[in-house]
């Protein structure tokens, strides 16, 4: 006997399928229209430096530079950000600094800062994250970010920095995308960033210590 055609049940399965495929696509519009803000910042080894290829007993998950080996000792620092929103128009603005947590009478951050693209960098040194200037610490102003066309790489300072009389211990990277102008930022708050990185690197020991208190 031939089987009776349900027509009812394959509108209902059509309404079904219609449907599933209008939410995708609403979800796939609202996450196309969100601003991607990103962060990426990096610490490496310029080649033939000690830490290039440090010996086998030193730490492997994090940077760390022997400070008393043959190679000269120096790093090479980068950051990757895009500041941008939706519309591919910079809102956001960069921060990057330095963050010693082992300096001793000196302070701890040294934020970098530029006026415009080709201008020197300018080094602010902040005894702590509650100094930092959400106005005028950016480490570019907006109207000089490259982000409208996608993320930026920058070598920061020097494609070679020596660490040499710098303090023994941990040294941190930091980069942070978030609204400089909106007065909920708050550095002690990660909540009001966009988007944010840290990358670290060990000079001699964990620890600033009593002997041996720099990288020389």
């Amino acid at each position: 006997m031939k089987k009776k055609h349900r027509v009812g049940a394959d509108r209902g399965h059509w309404r079904r399928a219609f449907a599933l495929l209008v939410a995708v696509g609403n979800f796939l519009a609202a996450a196309g229209s969100e601003a991607a803000y990103t962060m990426r910042v990096a610490i490496t080894s310029p080649k033939g430096s000690s830490g290039d290829k440090p010996p086998a007993k030193y730490p492997v998950t994090t940077r760390t530079l022997p400070c008393d080996g043959p190679g000269f000792d120096a790093i090479t620092m980068t950051a990757t950000y895009d500041a941008t929103n939706a519309s591919k128009q910079v809102d956001r603005d960069v921060y990057l600094m330095l963050f010693n947590p082992e300096a001793i009478g000196a302070p701890r951050f040294m934020v970098l800062k530029k006026q415009n693209i080709g201008s020197p960098l300018v080094i602010r040194w902040r005894n702590d994250f509650s100094e930092i200037d959400p106005r005028e610490d950016v480490y570019l102003p907006r109207g000089e970010n490259l982000s409208t066309a996608g993320a930026v790489t920058e070598v920061l300072i020097s494609s070679v920095i020596s660490t040499q009389g710098a303090t023994s211990g941990i040294w941190q990277l930091i980069g942070i995308v978030a609204d400089g102008k909106s007065a909920t930022l708050d550095f002690d708050d990660p909540a009001t960033w966009d988007a944010w990185d840290v990358a670290t690197v060990v000079l001699r020991k964990p620890w600033r210590g009593n002997v041996a208190t720099s990288c020389q």
